[in-house]
């Protein structure tokens, strides 16, 4: 396989394109989307809707397809963000189904292996002839990313170990 070049990327991808003011959609491939409340009428998990979301903003070109990386809901009567789709499996059926946006796949840091995740995001980036993107993020709910064995406590330490010291305040959460 051969890696894309910058140049490439940018005629590839529309996160480079010359707009000043890039659009998305945002947390459509989970129960509710945005919206918690119990109301009829909200955004429900199955992959019509979902296509059908990626689709109408890819036909009005907006840049970006940005999923929220979401492993369990909240519980509760609305169970917010409780059903939904994997984020990376996601982000390669829309991207096959979709011919402009650029399709995103958010993935916690802890959940997934570095490996596999560039493994998974170079394939999608095949699929979808350049306009894959990776959202990399680190998790914050404690009872979704404890799922995976690791207490978030021992994450945020490590985090805050990467970028140069301890950014968190308060007591030292691994205590």
């Amino acid at each position: 396989m051969k890696e894309a070049s910058g140049e490439t990327r940018r005629k590839t991808n529309p996160l480079y394109n010359d707009r000043k003011l890039k659009l998305g959609t945002f947390s459509t491939k989970l129960e509710g989307g945005c919206a918690i409340t119990p109301m009829d009428g909200t955004l429900k998990a199955d992959w019509p809707s979902t296509l059908t979301l990626a689709r109408m903003a890819d036909v009005m070109e907006f840049e970006a397809l940005v999923p929220v990386g979401r492993w369990r809901g909240f519980g509760g009567v609305t169970n917010f963000n409780g059903p939904g789709f994997e984020s990376y499996s996601w982000a390669a059926g829309i991207g096959a189904s979709t011919n402009y946006s650029s399709v995103f796949a958010t993935s916690h840091v802890p959940t997934v292996h570095p490996i596999m995740a560039a493994k998974q995001g170079a394939t999608i980036d095949h699929i979808t002839g350049g306009r894959f993107t990776l959202n990399v993020v680190t998790g914050w709910h404690k009872p979704e990313i404890e799922m995976f064995g690791i207490p978030l406590a021992v994450i945020l330490v490590a985090h805050a170990s990467a970028c140069g010291g301890s950014s968190l305040q308060g007591p030292n959460p691994a205590s």
